[in-house]
């Protein structure tokens, strides 16, 4: 009895190995291959060659047909070219597809193709899609607002197409009018930007212009010009201890006798109570600013500022006040801005006020 059980086991795993080897997937190996390859096509040609490399060697031709695609605008299109190229012994072949064989119509379109072949009296089918690329391409650095000259370089490479004319045009803001730069120019070049023939915030718009036979492409660029601000900052204290000062220079606290010293609070009494500023030792030089200045800190800018009327002390000073000084040390004038962060009076206790400031330089 147990040798019938186990017989009838045993037929029972072959039966369920069998049913588990039919419901494998079965690959087939249709004896031919090919891989399809372009090297692009832009805004600037007029058409588009597409390569077959047929891995076997072993087919004559593969046929090709535009099955449309998506345009510019996202909107579908269909196309109904069909055509056919010869595969050589050496399993390459390829074909050139015109402007008007593809139907895209610019940077973000694409076609659809597919290509068919047939060996050993079987059809298969491999498909591609050829995207409408831009052919300008742009480098340009962070702009800031100092005379410095900066490059704005830009390269336009259509892939068969030749490149016959080049125009570069500028303008200052949306609503400014393009005006052309002047010179000629190569396929790859650059124009030069000087951040100090703006202002900080102007947005400058470069436009490349390329154009190759009958088509033209363009490309806008918006910059916007940044304040070449202080590359350091500070924070210190001004308080009612006898001789206490502070240098902007140095970044560090001194006494007033010193030859650095540029800050030190300054104290009003009045019937209510006192009021704190600031004052200099050494006569450095203050002028009234905005948060917008602080914020900017453009070296530019603050070296620009008029000190005709500037003042050497500030009676009274609020959080959030800014100001732009001048100190010398010898021959050489120093600039920065200040903000005043915090004044403090606990309880109106002289010997507990302070003055928080900070600064950039």
């Amino acid at each position: 009895m147990k040798r019938y059980q186990f017989y009838i086991l045993l037929s029972l795993i072959f039966f369920v190995a069998s049913c588990q080897k039919k419901n494998v997937t079965q690959f087939y190996n249709l004896g031919s291959e090919f891989l399809i390859s372009s090297p692009g096509y832009t805004s600037l040609d007029s058409q588009a060659v597409l390569n077959v490399k047929n891995i076997s060697k072993n087919l004559t031709k593969v046929d090709v047909i535009n099955l449309g695609g998506t345009l510019a605008n996202d909107s579908a299109f269909t196309s109904t070219y069909k055509g056919s190229m010869a595969i050589g012994s050496d399993g390459i072949g390829s074909i050139t597809l015109s402007s008007s064989d593809l139907g895209v119509d610019g940077i973000g379109a694409s076609a659809n193709l597919e290509f068919d072949a047939v060996y050993n009296g079987k059809p298969f089918s491999r498909y591609y899609i050829l995207n409408e690329t831009d052919p300008i391409n742009v480098d340009y650095p962070e702009i800031k607002h100092r005379d410095t000259t900066y490059y704005f370089h830009f390269k336009i490479k259509p892939v068969t197409a030749t490149v016959s004319k080049v125009t570069v045009q500028t303008k200052v803001s949306a609503q400014g009018t393009y005006t052309d730069v002047a010179g000629t120019f190569k396929a790859v070049d650059s124009i030069p930007v000087k951040g100090f023939d703006y202002n900080v915030g102007d947005t400058v718009f470069v436009k490349v212009i390329g154009m190759a036979a009958a088509k033209t492409a363009s490309t806008e660029t918006k910059i916007v010009i940044q304040p070449a601000s202080f590359q350091n900052i500070g924070s210190f204290t001004l308080d009612s201890t006898a001789n206490r000062a502070y240098d902007f220079v140095g970044d560090s606290a001194v006494t007033t006798s010193d030859s650095t010293a540029d800050i030190s609070l300054a104290v009003k009494l009045n019937t209510g109570g006192f009021d704190l500023g600031f004052a200099s030792p050494n006569n450095t030089m203050f002028v009234k600013g905005t948060a917008s200045d602080y914020s900017d800190a453009d070296i530019m800018s603050i070296e620009g500022t008029d000190f005709s009327s500037a003042v050497t002390s500030v009676e009274l000073v609020s959080t959030g006040d800014v100001y732009i000084y001048k100190t010398m040390r010898g021959t050489k004038a120093h600039y920065g801005i200040l903000k005043v962060t915090g004044v403090k009076k606990p309880q109106g206790v002289l010997a507990d006020s302070y003055i928080t400031i900070e600064y950039k330089y």
